[in-house]
């Protein structure tokens, strides 16, 4: 198998920590759901409020 990774770079230098512990457990939230069949459920709808801030939050862009 000859896969390649996307260049995607890392955010973890531009983020805080408590963000980027956020950013970390809401990947683990998506990688559950997509575990246990649970996309068709949830519709792929996850979200979670940036630390610190009342007025953003964190989603996957759709179909990903």
């Amino acid at each position: 198998m000859n896969a390649k990774a996307l260049g995607i770079r890392s955010l973890r230098d531009t983020v805080s920590p408590d963000e980027w512990a956020v950013r970390v457990d809401l990947a683990a939230c998506y990688r559950l759901v997509a575990h246990y069949g649970w996309e068709d459920l949830v519709f792929t709808h996850i979200t979670a409020r940036v630390p610190g801030t009342e007025d953003q939050f964190l989603i996957n862009p759709y179909g990903m």
